[in-house]
């Protein structure tokens, strides 16, 4: 992934699918790792990825999980861009870069692919779904929060890790709630398409008005606090009756008996800390 920000997409594309080479980048990337990391696993691996039909009854907390994404996002977007205004502005997705003479219908079924369908199946199955997993020997905080920044950590956009940890906690949150990734590859993909379409409509309606970004954060502040108690309330709920169906509980490996806390064991993890080095040094060299 770090690799790819020094292809210069817009040469590749002057001859294909501009589109098309983002997506096969994502796919060599994020997608055949994580397949080749299963197949090198046991065959009850996948018991443990969470790739169960979700029911009815996760729709509701599906829906609460997809507000707190976009109120979060908007809400830490605003923060981060009055603390870092240039280095904010400069990180988001610019579009010319692809060599688009004209922004079409086509194009933005095509965007929709590249930057909001497929990108959210393959990080949720990498993510909520393999690296979740393996962090679950150490216990559901661990898995969570690892997951997490790993996750905001793999976009290597600093200015906007906030972001990607927020959206990554939530995430993994709903996937727990529900025992499957899939509501969050759903939810995942709904942010992602606000994000791309509609977003900026918000940003420009906050700024024709005086203090706009302002009421605009306070807003999406109590949005999400108010969505944030009706998603837990849910989980809550959820929890509860896989209680009284006598559910068991997920697959908890077997660690290393240590004096340390399992959120600290997880964090000297030696993978977790190679990750970090490669992300700061990136961060200064990018």
């Amino acid at each position: 992934m770090l690799a790819t920000s020094y292809i210069d997409i817009s040469k590749i594309s002057k001859n294909t699918n501009p589109y098309l080479t983002v997506m096969i980048l994502q796919l060599i990337c994020i997608g055949l790792p994580a397949v080749f990391f299963c197949l090198l696993r046991p065959q009850e691996y996948r018991h443990t990825l969470g790739l169960r039909i979700p029911k009815v009854r996760h729709i509701t907390i599906s829906v609460y999980a997809l507000i707190m994404l976009v109120s979060g996002g908007i809400a830490l977007s605003i923060l981060m861009y009055m603390l870092f205004p240039e280095a904010f502005s400069a990180s988001g997705m610019d579009m010319k870069n692809l060599n688009i003479a004209e922004y079409t219908d086509k194009d933005s079924i095509y965007a929709a692919l590249t930057f909001a369908i497929l990108p959210a199946i393959l990080e949720e199955f990498l993510f909520r779904g393999v690296v979740r997993s393996e962090y679950s020997k150490y216990g559901a905080l661990s898995s969570v929060l690892l997951s997490s920044l790993l996750f905001g950590m793999l976009h290597f956009t600093p200015v906007r890790l906030p972001i990607y940890v927020f959206s990554g906690i939530v995430l993994a949150l709903l996937a727990g709630a529900c025992n499957s990734i899939i509501p969050s590859v759903l939810v995942h993909i709904s942010n992602n398409l606000f994000v791309l379409y509609f977003e900026k409509y918000i940003y420009k309606i906050a700024g024709k008005h005086s203090g706009g970004l302002t009421l605009l954060a306070f807003i999406v502040v109590s949005v999400l606090l108010l969505a944030a108690i009706l998603f837990f309330g849910r989980a809550q709920s959820l929890h509860r009756e896989f209680a009284m169906e006598n559910r068991p509980s997920p697959i908890i490996k077997k660690v290393k008996i240590s004096d340390s806390p399992l959120i600290v064991q997880s964090i000297l993890s030696p993978t977790l800390l190679i990750f970090v080095v490669l992300y700061v040094a990136a961060a200064f060299l990018l």
